[in-house]
């Protein structure tokens, strides 16, 4: 008897040691984590106070411009992007065209749409916390488990974690973003960098759009090489100058006039699509008045307008269809344009072939090859060790069939790719397109 009574005062003994160990360790991790969170709250809280003192001046600095008015000065602030940095900036705008223009300068004409009425129960302190993001908080609730045999017993000890954290670095509620704030709209029009810009850059034409359109059309016109590259070389530094003008005359929401109407750059694109072909044998006529003789010369046309649309687009190469939407959708208007054209071109001709070949299946109709008879020019052709390059060495097949046997310009290939798509290749004299 005295033996059991032994064991289980043993047992008891023994795990009342591993208890107390087993809350030593987990106390010892409650105070590392408290450490380590509350070094991260008082980082936090000294990034949010520097923040504020930062955001204070910019916005106080925006105040001069307004007569002290910081519901003014914070819109000024959210003008400028709503940022420190961007803030800053317009406030060296606005400081430099002051200081240039002395009395002259007037802020509602710089900065049109401040709103003077301001939100009721909002204190000038809210406006500055509505642009400085709040401490971050991290919490520990539910991250931590008592360790060994006091696990048996629950209980989350993160939570405790979290209120001592709070106890030695509170933070107060954030107030970032509760504001919104309008935006003024800053009529760079007015601003001495833009007015110099101007001054220095005068043109000719009542605006970029005609000149642009001037040069283009003398351009279509001229007939000497030197003569034509000078006037191009004219046009093209008015189009930088366009660009920079473009830049510094911008809204703040970054919008600003097209260089093109849907009119001016639709005559852009008659005018390239002409020039492409006119002096090869393809037109008659004079200046605009140009007829293309498209019967018989139809793959080498659709060519020099394929060329001439992507000269265009390099052309224009540094906007994007955000920065010209006219230009991009009339650009793209094209392409489809002449997409169809073709399609309607290979259309005609594959429903010749098959009128000519209705009675008789041994016809030959000279514009249309079918797709057997293009398998055939790859009977001899070595696999080649890719998809791409098997479809690059069959093209090349083609082409220099077309150029040995003398295919017709305008000739319609059907051929069946590598990757197993039909398609209906147009060979120009030169090359082949779709």
């Amino acid at each position: 008897m005295s033996f059991f009574s032994g064991l289980v005062t043993g047992l008891a003994k023994s795990v009342d040691d591993q208890l107390k160990s087993d809350i030593l360790r987990t106390q010892k991790r409650m105070d590392g984590m408290e450490q380590y969170r509350v070094t991260r709250r008082r980082t936090e809280l000294e990034r949010e106070a520097a923040d504020t003192k930062k955001v204070k001046e910019a916005i106080q600095n925006l105040s001069q411009f307004v007569d002290g008015d910081m519901w003014k000065a914070t819109q000024l602030y959210a003008t400028g992007g709503s940022t420190l940095s961007g803030a800053n900036k317009l406030y060296d705008v606005l400081d430099k065209n002051r200081a240039a223009l002395g009395a002259d300068f007037k802020i509602d004409e710089v900065v049109s749409g401040l709103n003077a009425t301001r939100p009721e129960g909002i204190s000038e302190a809210d406006y500055i916390a509505n642009f400085v993001e709040g401490a971050k908080v991290i919490k520990s609730q539910g991250e931590m488990k008592g360790s060994g045999l006091l696990a048996a017993f629950g209980g989350d000890f993160g939570k405790t974690v979290d209120k001592r954290v709070e106890e030695q670095a509170p933070i107060s509620e954030s107030k970032y973003g509760i504001l919104t704030v309008p935006t003024g709209q800053v009529n760079y029009d007015k601003l001495i960098e833009r007015q110099k810009y101007k001054k220095d850059n005068r043109i000719d034409y009542d605006s970029f759009a005609e000149g642009y359109a001037k040069f283009d059309q003398a351009i279509f016109y001229e007939d000497d090489l030197d003569e034509k590259a000078k006037l191009i070389k004219k046009r093209d530094d008015l189009y930088q100058k366009y660009l920079t003008d473009k830049k510094l005359s911008k809204s703040s929401t970054g919008k600003a006039d097209s260089l093109f109407s849907k009119e001016s750059i639709t005559k852009v694109i008659d005018l390239a699509n002409l020039d492409s072909i006119k002096g090869a044998g393809y037109t008659e006529g004079v200046g605009e008045n140009l007829k293309v003789l498209l019967n018989g010369n139809e793959g080498p046309v659709f060519e020099a307008k394929m060329q001439a649309l992507k000269g265009l687009r390099t052309r224009f190469k540094t906007e994007t269809p955000e920065t010209e939407p006219i230009l991009f959708n009339a650009l793209k208007a094209e392409e489809e344009k002449q997409k169809f054209q073709r399609e309607s071109y290979i259309s005609k001709q594959e429903n010749n072939y098959l009128a000519a070949t209705k009675d008789d299946a041994t016809a030959i109709y000279e514009k249309y090859q079918t797709q057997d008879t293009t398998k055939q020019l790859f009977t001899n052709l070595p696999r080649a060790a890719s998809t791409e390059a098997q479809f690059k060495q069959e093209l090349k097949a083609i082409k220099d069939t077309a150029k040995k046997d003398g295919y017709i310009p305008g000739k319609v290939i059907e051929y069946v790719a590598p990757n197993g798509r039909l398609l209906k290749l147009i060979w120009t004299g030169q090359s082949l397109i779709q």
